[in-house]
């Protein structure tokens, strides 16, 4: 439940993200223009690389770390303090050599490129990586829900004239300022004061420097064409670039959330030893990927040409098609990013990850050499799909030899037709009707739900998998699920009770250190309390054969917590521990194997009762 709550969390937020540029794009691109874009875009990637520089890989190597020692407060005051001094260093010197570039290289711009330098110290008091890796994605989502809000408030109320750049710019980046601070408060309860002889600044900044490479390469993609575009081409063309650049950043965001919930999971049951669980979670992640990517580029493509007037004014028409050209990359990022931080970062299977993140950025950067000179923006859009194929290919075949996900790309043939269907008929629908924002919402509703029915029709992974999840949301509304006492209150799924008491085990291997030892009666009871509950749940006749599949996922999930934490109980606890750990891993097999069988819920509780005891 946690996890889904964490895509709930983060996808809300990152719809937010496309919402609101959605509603300040249309009147920025009216009041600056493309020269007053192209101005903001062009001094914003030159400020990036300084940023980059700033977080020195810190976040996604932070992020990982946090998520491999979840349970343990005392490794993970440490590792936040250790990366925290690290990203200090290095913004601090960031920050001097912004200074010093600005002045040597845009004396002229100097006072805009500052303003822009405000993000250079966004990345010194960033700690959203913390609670990333933390799985604690409601505090992001509702601290930046507010800021964001505020900012595109203050956008419509201060921002009227092409003067107003400089303000316009302020607003963006002050936002995300008072966004890295909002969350420091809440870090009193989860780490511990700093001891510096602990803080092993030396592995973390080796470590943040390997990371580094590949996002650096990464970032320099994503940047290098507004950059390129503007020095070989022009800053207008660069402005236009960058509109249709914002539309396609703006729904992979979207699909994004998928990955950046699931890396610190991932992260976590790699540290567990769970490679059946990673595997199973990273096949079932390309699914989704593969599906939502799909019909969103196919989706982008059919409204795009009328589209960018709309939204942009009609000097961004050409927006359009620069769009349609850069759709593809949709889905090629998306299976980048999903093998190189689902699979190769949590794994730390680091060479296959900078090499084929370094080699896709210099093949971009070539080919633009080539291209753009000839082909303009074109030439730009082309070079950048052909490096993000490279890249996909380039990590498939790094790891094809450890997981087989034939049949994930296999299904890719359904979630193409659906998205081509999808496309004959809204483009139609875009090219025969004048465009209004209701004929635009009309053929995006339209469009979702033909690629819905498609999916239905086609019995793609991506439908089977959601409508199992309806199924299990229904069965958690049914008589059979849940309980409803005399006052008529709701209370959770059975299972949840499970949840909840392996939640009691983590709290409590977590307020110790290695200092310390756990009382015995606090074992005691914990493990009384567990055993009870699960007697409780499973005691009855309202399992299935669904619910034996989830609760054997919890049952393995505490055998692994507890072979790892023996050395948290005093001496005579630990043999007791090690051997309810071993009595866990045989019910899982038995549980495993029972699932795969057909029984009544009632030969279900029969067969609990003979494996617990009365």
């Amino acid at each position: 439940m946690k996890l889904l709550k964490n895509f709930m969390y983060n996808g809300f937020y990152q719809l937010l993200l496309v919402i609101l540029p959605v509603i300040t794009a249309p009147y920025i691109s009216r009041i600056f223009g493309t020269h007053g874009i192209g101005l903001n875009a062009y001094s914003q990637s030159i400020t990036q690389y300084f940023v980059i520089a700033a977080t020195l890989g810190t976040y996604t190597y932070g992020n990982r770390e946090i998520a491999y020692n979840q349970s343990d407060k005392r490794k993970r005051s440490q590792i936040f303090w250790g990366i925290t001094f690290v990203s200090w260093m290095s913004a601090t010197i960031s920050i001097l050599a912004f200074v010093g570039y600005t002045k040597l290289f845009n004396p002229n711009h100097f006072n805009l490129y500052m303003i822009q330098g405000i993000a250079i110290l966004v990345s010194l008091f960033d700690i959203s990586w913390y609670f990333v890796g933390r799985e604690n994605f409601k505090l992001i989502v509702l601290r930046n829900l507010i800021i964001k809000t505020l900012t595109v408030a203050c956008i419509f109320i201060f921002i009227h004239h092409s003067d107003d750049l400089l303000l316009y710019i302020f607003i963006l980046t002050f936002g995300g300022f008072l966004g890295s601070l909002s969350l420091w408060p809440y870090l009193r309860k989860e780490v511990y004061l700093p001891k510096f002889k602990d803080l092993r600044i030396k592995k973390h900044l080796y470590n943040s420097l390997l990371i580094f490479i590949p996002s650096l390469a990464a970032q320099i993609m994503l940047i290098a064409n507004k950059n390129m575009i503007g020095g070989l081409d022009s800053l207008s063309n660069a402005g236009i670039y960058t509109q249709s650049d914002t539309i396609i950043r703006m729904v992979l965001s979207v699909v994004s959330s998928i990955w950046v919930v699931l890396l610190p999971r991932m992260a976590s049951m790699h540290s567990k030893g769970d490679t059946s669980g990673v595997r199973s979670l990273l096949v079932k992640t390309i699914d989704i990927s593969l599906g939502i990517s799909t019909g969103m580029a196919f989706g982008i493509s059919a409204v795009a040409l009328k589209f960018a007037p709309l939204f942009f004014g009609n000097s961004f028409r050409e927006v359009g098609i620069i769009m349609i050209m850069e759709s593809p990359m949709i889905v090629l990022f998306t299976l980048s990013q999903v093998l190189g931080d689902q699979y190769l970062l949590p794994l730390n299977k680091m060479a296959p990850f900078i090499l084929s993140a370094t080699t896709g950025t210099l093949i971009n950067i070539i080919l633009n050499s080539i291209f753009i000179p000839i082909f303009g923006i074109v030439g730009a859009v082309v070079s950048i799909n052909i490096a993000q194929l490279f890249m996909v290919i380039y990590r498939y075949s790094a790891i094809k030899k450890e997981f087989y996900f034939g049949e994930s790309l296999k299904s890719f043939w359904k979630y193409f037709i659906s998205g081509l269907l999808m496309f004959v008929v809204v483009f139609w629908m875009n090219q025969s009707f004048k465009m209004t924002m209701i004929q635009l919402i009309l053929q995006i509703v339209v469009g979702i739900l033909i690629y819905i029915l498609s999916n239905i029709l086609l019995k793609t992974q991506l439908w089977l998998m959601a409508s199992d999840l309806l199924g299990k949301m229904q069965n958690r509304v049914s008589g059979n699920h849940i309980r409803i006492d005399q006052d008529q209150e709701i209370l959770e799924h059975p299972l949840d009770t499970i949840e909840a008491s392996i939640d009691q085990f983590d709290i409590l291997f977590q307020e110790v250190d290695e200092k310390e030892r756990l009382s015995h009666a606090n074992f005691l009871t914990t493990l009384n309390n567990f055993e009870n509950t699960l007697k409780n749940v499973t005691f009855n006749d309202e399992l299935n054969k669904n619910d034996i599949i989830r609760l054997s996922d919890f049952i393995a999930e505490l055998s692994i917590m507890m072979s790892k934490k023996r050395e948290y109980l005093k001496v005579q606890d630990q043999e007791q521990l090690h051997q309810f750990a071993q009595g866990l891993n045989i019910l899982v097999s038995k549980m495993e194997k029972i699932a795969q069988e057909e029984h009544s819920p009632k030969e279900l509780k029969e067969w609990f009762k003979n494996e617990l005891g009365e």
